[in-house]
């Protein structure tokens, strides 16, 4: 029977780890190791009779390293130093290592819960050796021994934080012996009772999810996660809707203002197009586009495509004989002054013409100064008129 009873206990051990359950949340990293130190009251029933219980407590220690598979199942390793007594004069002790499996029976029984995941009550099953010795002090007699032994126990674990918990167990241990005999000799019954306090560290539990601090993964998880997932999808999707939105109004505003910008430059083409033409009909042309800067025979970087037209026209029309540049200023400064500069910018339009392939044989520069105003000098348009070259071109 007892033999019966160890084997038992022996296949749960190894049977109970095998089975897989998903744990809390399988997409993150988890860890699983934790050490636990115990410490507690023993009754041993090793006297030759039933005897009286107080006397057959003691005290022990121990300590345990479990490995969580997951959040339901996992396995560890035991060793507790107890005592036993079979009266004042018979002392003993027994240093039991075993092996054991472990259910978290709160997980079992309560996955769906939600305002506290942390913690369980445990279901310990295993077994292992117990090496003890016993010995009658008054006739100096020592004994040793070893014995198997198969255990179950239930527990309870209250976390307190991430890294450490509290923990309470109460096991029941069954000896194994051929001749009934635990600590040298005959036993009115060949067990014990362990219950222990202690404290568990899990190793890694502030970096990583550890087994013992979650739950099992459950269809509402699943349900929560793709729900979640769905908002997220849903966000992301009323986030591009709006970039889309907000692109589409740039792309149109910038359509826009091409289209302005376009009509601006088609409107320049044409008057240059009515200025060459007045040009070929021997007028005096004052061409808007060609501008100077302040006080200055500068051309204005504007003024370079009016002068390209200008040129490339002149080179393709053979029937002209001359072309006089008249350069004007507005008022300010002196007359002298205006005059060198009304000279100098016929001649910076000049130069152009020619790096652009006009003869400049062909070309003839006369300076005005300000005498001869096409606007008001009392304002800046005006005075902005009033700094031009005139074309005239002879046939």
């Amino acid at each position: 029977m007892k033999k019966l009873f160890l084997s038992a206990l022996l296949v749960g051990l190894f049977l109970i780890p095998t089975t897989n359950v998903s744990a809390q949340n399988e997409n993150r990293e988890t860890s699983h190791w934790s050490l636990g130190v115990r410490g507690g009251g023993t009754y041993f029933r090793v006297s030759p009779n039933a005897g009286d219980h107080m006397e057959n407590m003691s005290w022990g220690v121990g300590g345990v390293l479990e490995y969580g598979i997951n959040p339901l199942w996992g396995f560890g390793l035991s060793v507790d130093l107890l005592n036993f007594n079979r009266g004042d004069d018979m002392p003993g002790r027994t240093i039991d290592a075993g092996l054991f499996g472990s259910v978290n029976l709160l997980n079992l029984l309560s996955p769906n819960r939600t305002g506290w995941r942390r913690g369980g009550v445990y279901f310990n099953l295993g077994g292992g050796l117990g090496f003890y010795n016993s010995e009658v002090v008054s006739q100096d007699i020592h004994v040793d021994g070893i014995a198997h032994f198969g255990l179950i126990g239930l527990g309870i674990e209250i976390p307190l934080g991430n890294t450490f918990a509290l923990f309470g167990e109460g096991q029941y241990r069954r000896y194994a012996m051929s001749d009934d005999h635990l600590g040298g000799l005959p036993s009115h019954k060949n067990d014990a009772y362990f219950a222990s306090l202690g404290l568990r560290m899990k190793f890694n539990a502030n970096r990583r999810d550890h087994v013992r601090n979650t739950r099992p993964a459950t269809y509402r998880d699943e349900i929560n996660a793709l729900r979640s997932d769905l908002r997220q999808l849903q966000g992301q999707a009323d986030k591009t809707a709006s970039d889309v939105n907000n692109l589409d109004r740039r792309v149109n505003d910038d359509r826009r203002q091409q289209d302005a910008t376009n009509q601006h430059l088609q409107n320049e083409i044409d008057e240059l197009r009515r200025e060459l033409e007045a040009l070929r009909n021997q007028q005096f042309v004052v061409f808007s586009n060609i501008e100077f800067q302040f006080d200055s025979h500068q051309l204005k970087p504007t003024s370079f495509a009016a002068l390209d037209r200008i040129a490339a026209d002149l080179r393709n029309d053979t029937n002209w004989t001359k072309l006089t540049l008249t350069g004007h200023t507005d008022n300010v400064g002196s007359n002298a002054v205006n005059q060198r500069l009304s000279v100098r910018r016929a001649e910076a339009v000049k130069a152009y013409l020619v790096q652009q392939g006009v003869p400049a044989s062909k070309i003839e520069v006369v300076g005005r100064g300000a005498e001869q105003p096409i606007a008001t000098n009392n304002t800046r348009e005006g005075r902005a008129q009033n700094r031009r070259v005139e074309f005239q071109l002879s046939r």
